[in-house]
């Protein structure tokens, strides 16, 4: 018997996102934005070594990339109604509203050191615009260990070992506990659009 969206969310801390939730021909427009977004787009680089826990839960660590916020085209997809669902459906809250969207452009060497998103993200979605990114790695197993107990068992590790791993897949979302399970992207041997939506 098949695990229900909130079944497969509470032992895995992902959801998948079906296909038909994207309006026909969304992708496209959402392509062609970041196409016209990505000049514009400023370079995150933080390089302060280490771990830094924040009020809200989250962690922080050393990043590069490019980042910027997208337009109407990214928006329509982070508003949409079907999306919300599948947010729903899976964290088992009956209202979302998504709080903070964009776009990550990585070129050859980016990389994103282990961290966990927004404590205030009940969910976080993501996929590949373009194709060629790599799987991201992540520890589940530390999902529910308090922010400052996941610190001090990381350290200054930036991709740690004993982690799993699941595909960022080409245009088509996966939703996961970002703000809980500890997760990272080693350095890019090409360059990618990213999609990120909490």
């Amino acid at each position: 018997m098949a695990m229900t969206p909130r079944q497969f969310w509470l032992a895995e801390g992902r959801t998948v996102v079906p296909e038909d939730v994207i309006e026909p021909g969304l992708w496209e427009e959402i392509a062609e934005e970041a196409a016209r977004c990505e000049p514009h787009a400023v370079v995150r680089h933080n390089q302060r070594s280490g771990l830094l826990v924040m009020r809200d839960g989250s962690i922080t660590s050393p990043q590069r990339c490019k980042v910027h916020t997208g337009g109407v085209a990214l928006s329509r997809l982070a508003m949409s109604k079907g999306l919300a669902e599948v947010a729903g459906d899976a964290t088992g809250r009956t209202r979302m509203t998504p709080i903070r969207f964009g776009l990550k452009f990585y070129e050859p060497g980016d990389y994103m050191h282990v961290h966990r998103d927004d404590g205030k993200c009940s969910i976080t979605f993501s996929c590949g615009l373009t194709p060629g990114l790599v799987s991201m790695g992540w520890l589940p197993r530390l999902r529910w260990l308090a922010t400052r107990q996941v610190a001090d068992l990381l350290g200054n590790t930036p991709y740690p070992d004993g982690g799993e791993t699941f595909p960022v897949r080409h245009r088509v979302l996966t939703g996961f506990d970002g703000s809980r399970i500890p997760h990272w992207r080693t350095p890019l041997d090409g360059a990618v659009t990213l999609l990120g939506c909490r």
